[in-house]
Order: structure tokens, then C-alpha cells, then sequence
């Protein structure tokens, strides 16, 4: 007759074989951990790049729509795309963020455009602070621009 056993798994070693695969499993997390953390923390400094630089879109574009509105004269159309651009980046360091407008002849036809220009100083003010070879990759300044015809 055929010995039946209950199966058995082949980690469900017990004795000195156990205790070697310990020590065997420390050395593999401590060679994949550094590896899996850089790339999670580059997911994360990007995605956090990426949202600064869709602000710096929506900051531009809201500036540009608020110099569209009625004003007396040119002077008062930028500073109101500046404050506006500025206002809206509101999350986000004071002393990193520039708000340019600036009104130029349109090329096309005899029109009055404004350019919403909007920067910031990534370099001096980062989200979060770069790895080494991480900063390589990350732009030290990001801008946006929207223009509006008038």
C-alpha cells in the first residue's frame, strides 16, 4: 500500500533551511528597496512637476481672460492679468512665481494682443527636494504663456 502524507509545501521547511531563507530575503530587500523607492519617488517628483506646470497653464489662461475684460485703458487690462495670474497660483511660493502681461500690435490684423507670461523658479523652490540624478531631468524653471486679442 502506498504511505499517504498530508501535502506539504516546499517553503514549509522547518530547522536550519528556514533560518538561511531569512537571512537570503534580507539581502534581496535590501539590494530591490533603494531601487523601488527612486522610481516611486520619481513618479512622485513628476507628478508634482507636472501639476505645477498645468497651474502655471490655468494661472496664464485665467490672466488672459481677465485681461479681456472691460477696462479703461491697456495699463489697467496688465495689471489686472498679472493680479489675476498671481491669485490663482495662490498654493505655491510668492517669491518663485513671476506674472508678466505685456501688449504688442497683433501681427495679423490692427488688433492689440496681451501675452500672459507666468514662471517659476522650480531651482531655487522645489515641490520636493530632488534625488541625486533625479535633478538632472527636472527643469530648473517652468513657464506657461496664453495670448488674447483685444
Amino acid at each position: 500500500m502506498a504511505e499517504t502524507r498530508p501535502y506539504r509545501s516546499r517553503f514549509a521547511h522547518s530547522g536550519p533551511q528556514q533560518r538561511a531563507c531569512h537571512g537570503a530575503v534580507a539581502v534581496e530587500f535590501a539590494l530591490i528597496f533603494p531601487i523601488f523607492f527612486a522610481l516611486f519617488y520619481a513618479i512622485v517628483a513628476y507628478g508634482l512637476v507636472f501639476t505645477v506646470n498645468q497651474s502655471l497653464t490655468l494661472a496664464a489662461e485665467e490672466g488672459a481672460r481677465a485681461a479681456v475684460q472691460d477696462a479703461p485703458d491697456t495699463a489697467t487690462r496688465i495689471t489686472r492679468a498679472q493680479d489675476t495670474a498671481t491669485g490663482v497660483l495662490n498654493w505655491l511660493p510668492v517669491a518663485a512665481i513671476t506674472a508678466n502681461a505685456t501688449s504688442a500690435p497683433c501681427a495679423a490684423n490692427p488688433a492689440t494682443c496681451i501675452t500672459v507670461t507666468v514662471s517659476y523658479d522650480y531651482a531655487n523652490y522645489p515641490i520636493v527636494p530632488a534625488l541625486p540624478l533625479l535633478g538632472i531631468a527636472i527643469p530648473a524653471n517652468l513657464s506657461a504663456a496664453a495670448t488674447v486679442q483685444i
